[in-house]
């Protein structure tokens, strides 16, 4: 791998936690009584961190599959 590649994956991991740690910030504390939390959590947080988490696993499948386009 090459040091781009390495670099972007250890920012999309990094990114990925940081996701993760918000929604754990938002469903194990008061915020879950705030109804635009509830909101930006089930809009915006947990699909982001599907789709991050989707990208980790498998991303390199996938790029493997663009370059033979």
């Amino acid at each position: 791998m090459s040091p781009s590649v390495l670099w972007r994956r250890r920012t999309h991991r990094r990114l990925h936690l940081l996701l993760a740690a918000a929604l754990g910030t938002v469903v194990y504390s008061p915020l879950r009584t705030v109804p635009e939390a509830v909101v930006l959590t089930q809009a915006v947080l947990f699909p982001l961190l599907a789709l991050s988490g989707l990208l980790l696993w498998k991303g390199p499948r996938l790029g493997r599959w663009a370059r033979r386009l």
